[in-house]
């Protein structure tokens, strides 16, 4: 199987740490519950422990096309308007707020779950068939975004989310961001990632230590002092 989560220490000195070997049970597992795996390429999350920040970076895969308002109706024109049928009402959410926000709530009326009408001066068919209804990448990376939020940990509550081509970053701290971090983890992305044996994630996963103290994941000796 092809390994696409990776969960490193900016400080190589110290890569399989019991804070990075966590991290990297939790990352799998998330991205896993919420069904997102087969939407990444890659994930590389980055962490300095002494800042401390968290860096995650994640490729998406090429989307399938995008879902044309034809493709999930049928559409006549009627002597109240254009009427519309919803053959798929999975789709009738996401088809609902495209029309509101194209026409305005007052302009379309909903029938029942299936049969809206719009107004027939405002679009002709051929146009309307061809709006956009479901774009299958907002949703997939929406689902993404949950999933690296609910990676990072919830005391690194300042965080700066940015996209480019067919990346997405989060870089969070419980500090003020500082621009030189994003650098250094930038810098960090163009080494080729460091895989964690499975050997070090079964005996995590297989023997949990139970400690009464109150950890802070990433602060290293308070890890390594609660595997002892």
């Amino acid at each position: 199987m092809v390994e696409k989560v990776f969960v490193e220490n900016i400080d190589r000195s110290q890569p399989f740490n019991y804070g990075i070997i966590s991290y990297k049970i939790i990352a799998d597992y998330v991205f896993a519950d919420l069904a997102v795996s087969g939407a990444l390429e890659s994930v590389r999350i980055l962490v300095d422990i002494e800042k401390p920040f968290f860096f995650i970076h994640a490729k998406i895969k090429i989307m399938e096309e995008k879902i044309r308002i034809s493709d999930i109706t049928t559409i006549t024109l009627e002597k109240e308007g254009i009427h519309i049928t919803i053959e798929d009402e999975s789709y009738a959410p996401d088809l609902l707020q495209v029309l509101w926000k194209q026409f305005g709530r007052e302009n379309v009326t909903q029938i029942d779950r299936w049969n809206l009408i719009v107004p027939s001066n405002l679009i002709t068919i051929e146009n309307l068939k061809q709006i956009v209804a479901v774009d299958p990448r907002d949703r997939i990376t929406n689902k993404i975004l949950d999933a690296m939020n609910r990676i990072i940990p919830e005391a690194f509550r300042v965080r700066k989310t940015s996209f480019k081509d067919d990346y997405i970053t989060i870089i969070a701290s419980e500090n003020p961001l500082e621009p030189t971090w994003i650098q250094l983890a930038e810098n960090a992305l163009k080494i080729p990632p460091l895989r964690i044996p499975e050997e070090y994630l079964e005996k995590l996963k297989q023997t949990p230590k139970v400690s009464k103290k109150k950890i802070v994941p990433w602060k290293t000796h308070e890890f390594q002092e609660s595997i002892k």
